[in-house]
């Protein structure tokens, strides 16, 4: 159950985010209410109420009683606001998260519980569902971070959450100009991290770390698939 919950939060906030990022959601848009999101994404109630108040939080939507639920007035300054700190490049990131990610295969393979690697199948799901760039980042990002969790390692997990608030700021590296079809590019990243999925799945560490190596060095030399 507690996968099936993070996994439908998961695919709430990244279908919400995008369409307010991308615009399609415009500032004082009313959302759908609770139950027709429930009814859209087969959630439980009390999953899309967390969600939403997850995009409270971040200034994104506003709730009022009686009335219903909004894209926030100031929703697209905030996602366009870079947070504090220094911009870091594409390349840059990738470099990092080769110095690291690949050697987690082996903490998941011997700490994660099996609802851990269940739930990597939903991620997975997610990424080969996504329709926008926007869903395509966020499902490949929010599928390794699931990765990172589940080493049960907390430094390294706020190392990855903070790479993702970098690829954020920087508009997932302007997907509106990516030279090639998301079909493509997302065919391409479905068969790499399926394979790194299975392996985990299988818990062997040597196959998964080979899986995860191999696709970070893939998305380097092809630094506008990330």
């Amino acid at each position: 159950m507690r996968v099936k919950s993070d996994s439908d939060s998961q695919a709430i906030y990244q279908s919400l985010r995008s369409s307010i990022v991308e615009g399609r959601m415009r500032s004082g848009t009313r959302l759908p209410t609770e139950r027709a999101l429930a009814s859209r994404f087969g959630a439980a109630r009390n999953t899309v109420r967390k969600t939403m108040n997850l995009l409270v939080g971040e200034g994104l939507i506003e709730r009022h009683v009686g009335r219903g639920t909004f894209v926030a007035r100031d929703a697209a300054k905030l996602t366009e606001a870079a947070p504090e700190g220094p911009d870091f490049s594409l390349g840059e990131l990738l470099e990092a998260r080769l110095m690291f990610e690949p050697m987690l295969a082996e903490l998941v393979a011997e700490r994660a519980g099996e609802a851990d690697l269940a739930g990597l199948s939903a991620y997975l799901e997610a990424l080969r569902n996504a329709a926008t760039w926007t869903e395509f980042k966020e499902a490949k990002y929010a599928m390794h971070l699931a990765i990172v969790r589940a080493s049960r390692n907390r430094f390294l997990t706020v190392m990855f959450e903070t790479i993702i608030a970098s690829r954020r700021k920087s508009g997932w590296g302007r997907p509106g100009g990516h030279p090639l079809p998301i079909s493509a590019v997302r065919e391409a990243a479905v068969r790499d991290n399926a394979e790194i999925v299975a392996a985990l799945r299988s818990r062997d560490a040597v196959a998964a770390r080979e899986a995860i190596r191999n696709y970070l060095l893939r998305t380097l030399m092809s630094v506008g698939d990330s």
